[in-house]
């Protein structure tokens, strides 16, 4: 896995709307800690995790599907024992819904929105 760490000044709203967007294949992580600093997507495609928290930005790439898969169980897992996993919105896109089945996770663990 590759992981590039670098800070943006800005807030996470640029990442819902442009960085890391559905329309880019993204889907949001989302948690009872999200707002304006602070923020996770994923792209089941492309195989990246990203976090945004108050400046620094976090990207993770994964070399094959097996490393992703154990790489988001491993987030995933942390915000639910920490009681603040909601759920993976898949954004209701029809490809990224398509990419995340390709990858046969479980629906009932990591998706709100079924």
């Amino acid at each position: 896995m590759r992981t590039q760490k670098t800070f943006c000044n800005s807030d996470r709203y640029i990442f819902d709307y442009d960085i890391c967007s559905f329309k880019k294949g993204f889907a949001q992580i989302d948690t009872n800690e999200d707002a304006s600093y602070f923020g996770n997507w994923v792209n089941f495609k492309s195989l990246e995790l990203v976090t945004y928290c108050e400046g620094d930005l976090t990207i993770n790439k994964c070399e094959n599907v097996e490393e992703f898969k154990n790489q988001l169980l491993k987030v995933v897992s942390w915000y639910k024992k920490n009681k603040s996993f909601i759920g993976i919105d898949l954004m209701l896109s029809d490809e990224i819904k398509k990419d995340f089945n390709k990858l046969n996770l479980d629906k009932n663990y990591y998706l709100h929105y079924k």
